[in-house]
C-alpha cells in the first residue's frame, strides 16, 4: 500500500507501481478510460525507439486494411499508442479494439485503461490490475462491486511464466474511505439462474414438446433448482433453530413473566425509567402506566438465580429473530415457486388472443414468430401488417434498426427521412391489446443511421450525424443484419419476402460492418 495523498491521480498511481507493469487500469465509464489515458499520456512515454518503430509498423498495417481507422474521433488514441498507452471499451470500432489487443499481446502497451468488458471472455493477463474505483453505476444507482465482479477483473493480474505473483491495486480516496471495497474469495456470490419466458419460448415448447416435457422444462431449470436447494437449506436451518429454542425452555420455571419473575420485573423497570423521562411524562396515559408498573413491582420477587434466565432469554430473542427471517424467506420462495408456470400460461393466453396459436396448434403468425428470437410479436406484426413487406430497402432497414433498441440518455442522431409514425401507431395498438412493454420495444432514434448505411453512405458519414460511438453504430447494424437473417428463416416458402430481406441484409453487410473485414 502506498500513501499518495487524499485523492491520488492516475499518474501518481502508475508512478507508484511502475516496477509492476504492464497494468490493466479498470474504470467504469468509457469517457473515463479516455480521460485517464490522456492524463497519463501528458506525463509518460513508456516505449523505446525500437518499440515505437514496431508500433508504427503494426498501426500502419492496420490502417492499410481499414482506411480511416482512427478518424477524427480517435486521433488521440493513435498518439497514445506511440507512448505505450491505450484505452479499450465497447464504443471503439471492432478494428480498433483488435489493434489495441494485438499491441497489448505483443507487450507494446504498458498501461491499458479499460472497462470491465475487457475482463469478460478475453484472456489478456497483466502484471498488475488497478481499480480506479470500487463503485459502479448499475443502471439504477451507484453500488459497490460484488465479490464476483471484483475477482473477475482482479484475476487478470499475474502472467504465467513472467510474474511470480499478480498484484492488485485499488485507488483509495481517503476522503471517502467507506466507498472502498474489501473483498473475500470465500464470499463470492453464486450465479443466479433466471429463465426468460418469451413468446418464442412458449411457441417452441408447445410446438416441439409434450405437456409432460413442458412441465419438466419449467420445473427443472437452473433457477428453480437453486430455489429448491435454498428451500432445503432454509428448512434445515429452521429445524436447528427450533431445536435450540426448545433446549432453552428448561431454563424457565412456571412463574415466568409473572410479577414474581425477574425477567418481567427487569423489563418493567426499564419501561418505568423510560416513561419517567421528561419528554414522556406528560404523554396521555403515561401517568396511569407508571402507577400500574409500580403496583406490579410491589409484588414479592421470587428468590432464584435469575441471571441464567436472563442469558437464556437473550439467546431466545436472537434465535426468534433468526427464525422470523428464515420463515419470511421460505414463504417468499414458496410464493414464487410457480412463477415460471404462471408466466408461461400468461404468455400463452396472450398469443391466443393475438391469433398466434389455437390451443396447441400454431397459426400462421405463430409459425412465423417461431423462427424469431427478438421482439417476436412486434416483428411478426410489422410483417403481417404490411409495414415492411414490399417497402423500400432503406425504409425497412430504418424500421428494423429500432427493434429492441433502448436509447441512452445522451444519444442523438439526425432526423430520419421516412415517416415512421405507422410503426409507432402499431406499438400503441399492441399496448392497447395487452402486449407488455418488454415485448414491443422499438425506437426511431437509429433509423437515420440504418437508412443511410443501406443507401451506401460511408461509416464516417454515419458518425458525422450521430452522438453514438463507432462500436455502438457497428453493434446496431450487426443486430439489424441478424434480425434480417431471422426474418429470412421465418419467411419459409414466402420467396418474395425472403429475397427482399436477403437483399437488404447484403446491402448492410459491407465494408467496416462486415464481420470478415475485422
Amino acid at each position: 500500500m502506498a500513501n499518495l495523498g487524499a485523492n491520488p491521480s492516475c499518474v501518481e498511481v502508475v508512478q507508484a507501481i511502475e516496477d509492476h507493469l504492464p497494468a490493466l487500469y479498470f474504470t467504469f465509464g468509457r469517457a473515463k478510460t479516455e480521460l485517464l489515458a490522456e492524463e497519463l499520456g501528458r506525463e509518460w512515454d513508456f516505449l523505446t525507439p525500437a518499440e515505437k518503430r514496431r508500433v508504427n509498423e503494426i498501426v500502419s498495417g492496420a490502417e492499410e486494411k481499414n482506411p480511416g481507422l482512427f478518424g477524427p474521433r480517435r486521433a488521440n488514441l493513435r498518439l497514445l499508442l506511440q507512448q505505450g498507452i491505450a484505452y479499450h471499451h465497447a464504443g471503439l470500432a471492432p478494428a480498433l479494439k483488435d489493434l489495441v489487443e494485438r499491441l497489448y499481446e505483443q507487450r507494446l502497451i504498458y498501461v491499458l485503461f479499460c472497462t470491465e468488458t475487457f475482463a469478460v471472455g478475453v484472456n489478456f493477463p497483466a502484471a498488475s490490475t488497478v481499480f480506479d474505483t470500487c463503485r459502479k453505476w448499475d443502471g439504477r444507482e451507484f453500488r459497490p462491486l460484488l465479490n464476483r465482479e471484483f475477482f473477475q477483473m482482479a484475476g487478470r493480474a499475474g502472467r504465467r511464466g513472467y510474474d511470480a505473483v499478480g498484484r492488485v491495486y485499488i485507488r483509495m480516496d481517503q476522503k471517502y474511505i467507506e466507498q472502498t471495497g474489501f473483498y473475500s474469495e470465500k464470499q463470492v456470490e453464486p450465479v443466479r439462474g433466471r429463465l426468460m419466458i418469451s413468446p418464442n419460448t412458449v411457441l417452441s415448447l408447445i410446438y416441439w414438446k409434450t405437456d409432460e416435457e413442458i412441465n419438466r422444462y419449467l420445473e427443472q431449470n437452473l433457477s428453480n433448482y437453486q430455489k429448491r436447494r435454498e428451500e432445503r437449506q432454509l428448512r434445515q436451518e429452521l429445524t436447528v433453530v427450533e431445536q435450540k429454542l426448545a433446549g432453552l425452555s428448561h431454563h424457565f420455571c412456571q412463574e415466568i413473566y409473572t410479577p414474581a419473575c425477574q425477567l418481567l420485573r427487569l423489563k418493567l423497570k426499564k419501561e418505568l425509567q423510560s416513561l419517567s423521562r421528561s419528554r414522556k411524562r406528560r404523554r396521555p396515559g403515561s401517568k396511569e402506566r407508571r402507577e400500574e408498573i409500580r403496583h406490579i413491582l410491589k409484588a414479592k420477587q421470587k428468590d432464584c438465580n435469575y441471571r441464567l434466565c436472563v442469558e437464556a432469554s437473550q439467546q431466545q430473542a436472537v434465535l426468534q429473530d433468526k427464525r422470523s427471517r428464515l420463515s419470511k424467506r421460505l414463504k417468499a420462495l414458496e410464493r414464487h415457486a410457480r412463477d415460471y408456470e404462471i408466466e408461461f400460461n400468461r404468455v400463452w393466453d396472450l398469443l391466443e388472443v393475438l391469433d398466434y396459436v389455437d390451443g396447441r396448434q400454431l397459426l400462421p403468425r405463430g409459425l412465423f414468430a417461431l423462427h424469431l428470437h427478438v421482439q417476436e410479436i412486434l416483428v411478426t406484426e410489422l410483417v403481417f401488417n404490411g409495414l415492411i413487406r414490399d417497402q423500400e430497402p432503406a425504409f425497412v432497414a430504418a424500421v428494423l434498426a429500432g427493434v429492441d433498441y433502448i436509447p441512452g440518455r445522451d444519444e442523438s442522431t439526425a432526423p430520419c427521412e421516412f415517416d415512421l409514425s405507422p410503426v409507432a401507431a402499431l406499438c400503441d395498438e399492441l399496448r392497447e391489446m395487452g402486449v407488455p412493454e418488454h415485448f414491443r420495444i422499438w425506437s426511431p432514434l437509429p433509423a437515420a443511421l440504418a437508412a443511410a448505411w443501406c443507401k451506401g453512405a460511408s461509416f464516417e458519414n454515419l458518425l458525422a450525424v450521430t452522438s453514438l460511438q463507432e462500436g455502438d453504430v457497428f453493434s446496431l447494424l450487426r443486430r439489424t443484419i441478424d434480425l434480417l437473417r431471422q426474418i429470412e428463416r421465418a419467411a419459409g416458402q414466402d420467396v418474395v419476402l425472403r429475397r427482399q430481406m436477403e437483399a437488404i441484409r447484403r446491402a448492410l453487410d459491407r465494408d467496416e460492418v462486415a464481420v470478415l473485414g475485422i
